[in-house]
């Protein structure tokens, strides 16, 4: 075999994780809320000594870190992400596919994430803009780094507590970002003001924006023609400061084609920030079922009243749990499964992004938080969430 690695990882354990994740679609619980983090490479990087740009130095040598990744993430970090003996695998450039994509230039640096670097710098370069091959940038890399990395899987002996398991690729993906955020990536700031002075021209930049999503998300499924379940995903960062009659007017059209095409029963939405004055939008016009590690500036109470019937992940300050105490991270997740838990279909996470450093313990004590409220769920369900639709299964 060219690759090995054994992950120790209880079976139990798995069994309960697929149960709560599987009860969360359902708006039920089993015995506590799931728990989950947007962990990314460069949280792994720093801990195993590595440089993050040597990362992207090929595909096999990241096809290597990824599994290394992995096992450290299984083994350490108390989450519900173990639900079957198996690893998942995709090739990783950050945030930098779908700008690359679409005609952006990659900045790189050796420990900070790849990032978009614009490249229109005025409304003519906009207008004059066409919709790249749904392989052109990173997005050719990663279609080649997937099939490298898929027949590598087939070529890897990996074990969970020393029995035989595998290796798997997750869906070809090359989207996930929303064609305004793109369109900030392709231009920068300027685009705020542009809406504004040239909305028929920035109309017609997202329209081939969206074309281009369309294209390279049709590409990835002729690749890969496995079922997807109707889901879709996009983050909508680059909105949050926008106001609702903008973002409706700017964002949903183009979101909802996207929706429309790849998301008929799954709408995922990711949004930093204070999404707040947001929230009717995302509901009530493009009918988001999830509403993925949003902003910690949301207060969870607003969260739960706002976008109730959405199944929502969030939304720990990342701040606090790099430099908080065990204690203090565990009451801000105590308050998070209070406010939103009630509704159903909670996960506890943060909102958004595990820092570099981050202590495990703190990672610990959110586990700590959701398994103590579990256990003593029926006696909270005498305060002022008796009524919340609760469902033990």
């Amino acid at each position: 075999m060219r690759f090995e690695i054994n992950i120790d990882y209880p079976y139990e354990k798995m069994e309960l994780s697929r149960k709560r994740m599987e009860a969360r679609q359902n708006f039920q619980y089993v015995d506590r809320v799931p728990v989950n983090y947007c962990v990314v490479p460069r949280f792994f990087a720093p801990l195993f000594g590595l440089r993050y740009i040597d990362f992207f130095k090929d595909a096999e040598t990241q096809y290597y870190w990824l599994l290394q990744f992995a096992k450290f993430q299984i083994e350490n970090i108390a989450a519900d992400l173990c639900q079957s003996p198996t690893i998942s695998i995709h090739p990783y450039f950050d945030n930098a596919i779908p700008p690359s994509g679409q005609g952006a230039e990659v900045g790189w640096t050796d420990d900070n994430p790849i990032r978009a670097i614009p490249v229109i710098h005025n409304v003519e370069q906009m207008e004059r803009f066409e919709v790249a091959r749904p392989d052109a940038g990173l997005r050719g890399v990663t279609v080649d780094w997937w099939l490298k990395m898929k027949e590598w899987a087939q070529e890897t002996r990996l074990t969970f507590n020393g029995q035989p398991a595998k290796v798997e690729m997750s869906p070809l993906g090359m989207g996930g970002l929303s064609p305004h955020m793109l369109a900030v990536d392709l231009v920068g700031e300027d685009f705020y003001w542009w809406m504004l002075e040239y909305p028929e021209q920035c109309h017609q930049f997202l329209a081939k924006i969206t074309q281009g999503e369309i294209e390279a998300e049709n590409l990835c499924r002729r690749i890969d023609p496995r079922p997807r379940g109707d889901a879709y995903g996009l983050a909508e960062d680059s909105a949050q400061i926008m106001s609702a009659k903008l973002f409706k007017e700017f964002c949903t059209p183009y979101d909802q084609q996207l929706f429309g095409l790849f998301g008929s029963k799954v709408r995922a939405v990711h949004m930093c920030g204070d999404s707040t004055h947001l929230h009717q939008v995302l509901k009530d016009t493009l009918q988001i079922t999830h509403f993925d590690i949003f902003g910690y500036l949301v207060p969870p109470k607003v969260a739960a009243a706002n976008l109730s019937g959405v199944r929502l992940w969030g939304n720990i300050n990342p701040m606090l749990m790099l430099e908080g105490s065990y204690q203090a991270v565990k009451q801000a997740a105590w308050e998070c499964i209070e406010a939103m838990g009630p509704g159903g279909g909670f996960m506890l996470g943060d909102g958004a992004n595990v820092c570099p450093g981050t202590p495990l313990q703190n990672l610990q004590a959110v586990m700590d938080a959701a398994e103590e409220y579990g256990l003593h769920w029926e006696s909270h369900q005498t305060k002022e969430n008796i009524n919340a639709p609760y469902t033990s299964q």
